[in-house]
């Protein structure tokens, strides 16, 4: 579980979270705040030292670049305070010292760097995490949320098509009854991994609670979902005939040729959607446009 789980939060890392560092202007930053503080290092003397004034740009570097830049950094740093107090006239009679203390600050900013480093993986596997079903892998409600408001900020900025879909499990809660709860554990596994199979990158999966999930399909107008659904009912429903053949799929989706302001009503008419699948039989898609 650790592992799937560590590889679903770097998938969403990597394609679904918008990039929150700029390298090259973070590397250029690094850069000029090392060279001042080197040139202040220099004016300040010998006597005065600034070399915790280092830990910025190498901070800068590490959190935004990347832990080569961070070493390279701190490598830097660590040459330019010692030449700095040189150039400023410390004594260094013996050319062991300097050398030694050279070593030094360059083996504390490295080991700053590679701990700063692990803490930024850790905190963005946190985030990742956070946005995750623990036991199906798909984005849990919140995130899906998060994501559908992007989509439908880009489909009205782009004039784009939009389908949402609600998607329950019918009779799943026999499944549970019947064989416990860690078979319908797997069940919801098995129909998260086929959903997900069946759709492109670009569309977004949720699990919104229990045995429903949540679909949403970019550029997607009425026609095409509905070929879109009706492949992902088909495919979930032999998935998971073997194990639990009175298990159907039952589809409630929006079709928007105008995507609204609202994501919940947008949410709620797919909802409604759903409701009106089920009742008038269950194991069928009610596909309705906005």
């Amino acid at each position: 579980m650790p592992g799937r789980l560590t590889a679903v939060s770097q998938i969403l890392l990597d394609s679904a979270v918008p990039p929150e560092r700029h390298p090259g202007r973070a590397l250029v930053l690094s850069v000029a705040l090392l060279l001042a503080f080197a040139g202040l290092d220099y004016a300040a003397g010998y006597e005065i030292n600034l070399t915790a004034l280092y830990l910025v740009p190498v901070f800068i570097a590490t959190w935004n670049v990347g832990r080569s830049a961070g070493i390279a950094l701190a490598l830097a740093s660590a040459a330019l305070s010692t030449a700095g107090d040189l150039a400023a006239g410390a004594p260094h009679r013996p050319w062991l010292i300097p050398t030694t203390m050279t070593l030094l600050w360059a083996c504390l900013f490295v080991v700053f760097v590679l701990v700063l480093t692990q803490l930024r993986r850790s905190l963005e596997r946190e985030k990742a995490l956070a946005r995750v079903d623990a036991l199906t892998g798909v984005a849990n409600r919140r995130y899906f949320v998060e994501l559908l408001d992007v989509e439908l900020s880009r489909a009205r900025r782009n004039g784009r098509a939009l389908t949402v879909a609600y998607v329950d499990l019918d009779n799943f809660k026999q499944v549970n009854d019947e064989h416990g709860h860690d078979a319908g554990d797997e069940l919801l596994k098995t129909v998260a991994r086929t959903m997900r199979s069946r759709l492109r990158v670009t569309d977004s999966i949720g699990r919104m609670g229990g045995d429903e999930f949540a679909i949403c399909l970019p550029e997607t107008g009425e026609q095409a979902a509905e070929v879109v659904l009706a492949d992902v009912r088909q495919q979930v429903v032999a998935a998971v005939a073997d194990g639990s053949p009175r298990v159907s799929l039952s589809v409630g989706a929006v079709a928007c040729a105008a995507p609204p302001d609202s994501i919940d009503a947008l949410l709620h008419r797919a909802d409604q959607a759903l409701y009106g699948a089920k009742r008038n039989g269950k194991n069928q898609i009610r596909l309705e446009p906005y």
